[in-house]
């Protein structure tokens, strides 16, 4: 919850500073980096881009893969509303 709370506030850090700034473009770019890079780390951890024999010889132990997917999914929640908000800046300017 708490890297979903953060992704929330730098969202909104960047929805605001888009509105007081005459070029919002950058800031749109700097949310678009900030949310699909977590995102991307995400998906390498948890083994989205790989087919389904090679995840489970990755993750022998299920400790190991109880903590890898605990991390991707605080990064893919963290990413979201970065996204979002680029997207909201995109639509609004």
């Amino acid at each position: 919850m708490r890297s979903f709370m953060s992704g929330v506030v730098v969202g909104v850090i960047g929805l605001i500073s888009s509105f007081f700034l005459g070029n919002s473009d950058k800031v749109m770019y700097f949310l678009f980096i900030i949310g699909f890079i977590p995102i991307i780390i995400s998906g390498f951890m948890s083994g989205a881009y790989v087919s389904g024999d090679r995840v489970r010889g990755n993750y022998s132990d299920s400790k190991d893969f109880i903590e890898r997917s605990g991390r991707s999914t605080k990064l893919f929640m963290f990413g979201i509303p970065c996204v979002l908000a680029a997207i909201a800046i995109h639509f609004t300017t």
